[in-house]
């Protein structure tokens, strides 16, 4: 689609996957998109070069980042964003930084179930929520701002969690507004998967959000993208010592949204 554009398919390829997912390192983008790794490279280097994107050694790993410097990255953002929305399922789906097959093939199934049942058991622990909202689509409706409240979790079984949550929610421009939420959090041991659905139609109507899977940092990561009507779901959960963070991304013709929750 942006082949024409960018001069090469391998070009657009990193470009949207930088763009879904934040960062990415060669061996990585050769493995999920199936691409040789010389191409990728040389693609990579093409773009450090023209200012659009940078690097930096994570160990012995070079991993890349958008240029926050580059004067054209909101436009360049906003192509990529009408560029992902006009792909096809399949095709958004295999942009997903986490795939089910590389989670096996990472983390062992005892340790998945261990490190599974961990995450589990903090989610039944949680009773406050912070968050911060960003927008970079231009459409009314953005999500910016910063929220907190109360969370009310109700163990329905052994394997299902419900998280009622109330707070107040303060846009960008100062406006405060009152919020309240059910999600249905849902542990299936086993196919080692944690799944997240919003219940804002009710309980007999849930919104599925997305599954999570162990990886090998010791994280949950979305299996796969999940698509609601054009709206694509990307999700990721991590914990410290203090609080669970729960990342979320969506993408689709009017949002361009990342949320980050601490749940304590």
């Amino acid at each position: 689609m942006l082949e024409m554009l960018f001069g090469t398919k391998n070009v657009q390829k990193v470009l949207l996957f930088l763009f879904v997912n934040g960062n990415c390192y060669g061996a990585q983008l050769q493995r999920l998109l199936k691409t040789p790794l010389t191409p990728i490279q040389k693609a990579l280097l093409r773009l450090e070069k023209g200012g659009i994107i940078l690097s930096h050694y994570e160990g012995k790993t070079r991993v890349y980042q958008f240029n926050p410097a580059f004067p054209l990255l909101v436009e360049l953002e906003q192509l990529l964003k009408k560029a992902y929305t006009l792909l096809s399922p399949q095709e958004k789906k295999s942009f997903c930084f986490v795939k089910s097959d590389n989670l096996k093939k990472k983390v062992k199934q005892q340790e998945g179930e261990q490190l599974l049942l961990t995450y589990w058991e903090r989610l039944a622990l949680v009773k406050h929520l912070n968050f911060n909202a960003r927008s970079k689509s231009k459409e009314e409706g953005r999500w910016n701002g910063r929220g907190s409240g109360e969370v009310t979790v109700k163990k329905e079984s052994d394997t299902v969690l419900f998280f009622h949550e109330k707070g107040t929610w303060v846009t960008d421009n100062g406006k405060e507004l009152d919020f309240s939420n059910t999600f249905r959090w849902t542990l299936d041991r086993k196919t080692c998967l944690l799944s997240l659905e919003h219940l804002r139609h009710g309980i007999n109507h849930p919104v599925f959000l997305f599954h999570l899977a162990p990886a090998e940092d010791h994280s949950l990561r979305s299996v796969d993208s999940h698509l609601c009507a054009e709206d694509a779901y990307f999700g990721h959960i991590s914990c410290d010592l203090h609080s669970l963070k729960l990342n979320w991304r969506v993408i689709g013709p009017k949002k361009n949204e990342e949320i980050d929750y601490y749940y304590t």
